[in-house]
């Protein structure tokens, strides 16, 4: 009878910091895993791609090429391995301050991430913007950029 007196409080003690560890990990800041710019590549001109860490990919892609100033077009995010549970894009000019354009993506089929926005007009006509696809994957919030012009 003894022994119960002091197995049973030890017994909670331990559940008690497991608990405490459980919830402390779920209140832990996500990890931010910036990647470098997709430099080869123009979504202008074509789909552009890069790795993920851990494994998988990301694809971006516009359409209509050439991107359209002042003219909806519509973004597709394509991402293959560990699926994340949102997508966003920002737009923003990489010469002239256009602000931040953040457009969220609903999910489609087969990995895709699809929505559709009209970038704001330049007055100089061509602009050069950097896509940032920002993907949460667990715990990691993963950012891609991406480079491309429009108004032609």
């Amino acid at each position: 009878m003894g022994d119960r007196r002091i197995f049973y409080p030890s017994i909670a003690a331990i559940l008690a910091m497991l608990v405490a560890a459980a919830a402390g990990y779920l209140w832990l800041p996500r990890a931010d895993v910036p990647l470098p710019l997709v430099a080869d590549c123009r979504l202008d001109r074509q789909a552009c791609s890069a790795a993920l860490p851990g494994g998988g990919r990301v694809e971006m892609a516009l359409e209509p090429r050439p991107v359209p100033a002042s003219a909806p077009m519509r973004v597709t995010v394509t991402v293959e391995g560990e699926q994340p549970g949102r997508v966003e894009v920002g737009f923003q000019g990489v010469d002239m301050n256009m602000g931040l354009h953040r457009l969220q993506l609903r999910t489609a089929a087969d990995g895709r991430h699809v929505g559709e926005t009209t970038l704001p007009v330049c007055v100089t006509g061509r602009m050069v913007w950097q896509a940032t696809v920002m993907l949460e994957i667990g715990r990691r919030n993963i950012t891609v950029p991406f480079r491309f012009e429009s108004g032609f």
